[in-house]
């Protein structure tokens, strides 16, 4: 297993591990299309942030996104955890911990002072995963979609 961030070439696979956690979740997947390219532009350096995987001899099998943000509450600048994945069959392979692990590292060394990120409502499992890597709650995420 290696934890890295992604490379060209990785955007198809990040896309379905991404479609995967949506589709867990209990959503409709993302036109696959629109999604690679958005994964490109990110993997790219199009936006501030990274694209962590986990990757098990060649295919992905874990996903973490991560951003950078600024806001007046947090002093300036924070990091939000966006994506967070790993393939059923190799979450007891502790990969979850070294993405987010990677993806701490990765904040904290660009200067960034905290990692937000959101469960799902129905998340106790996640919200156990977070709180024993150090996460603490602070609220509930809310979203309004234009049309």
């Amino acid at each position: 297993m290696e934890i890295r961030l992604a490379v060209e070439g990785d955007e198809v696979q990040v896309v379905e591990l991404i479609n995967d956690l949506i589709i867990e979740l209990g959503g409709a997947p993302l036109p696959v299309d629109e999604a690679t390219t958005t994964a490109a532009q990110f993997i790219g350096g199009g936006h501030e942030g990274a694209v962590i995987v986990a990757s098990n001899d060649g295919d992905l099998v874990g996903v973490c996104t991560l951003t950078y943000q600024s806001s007046i509450r947090t002093l300036g600048k924070y990091a939000i955890i966006q994506e967070m994945y790993v393939a059923p069959k190799f979450r007891s392979a502790k990969l979850g911990e070294q993405l987010i692990s990677k993806a701490k590292s990765l904040a904290e060394n660009a200067g960034y002072p905290m990692i937000e990120l959101s469960t799902p409502p129905d998340g106790e499992r996640a919200e156990s995963f977070y709180r024993n890597l150090g996460f603490t709650q602070v609220g509930v995420r809310m979203r309004y979609k234009f049309d």
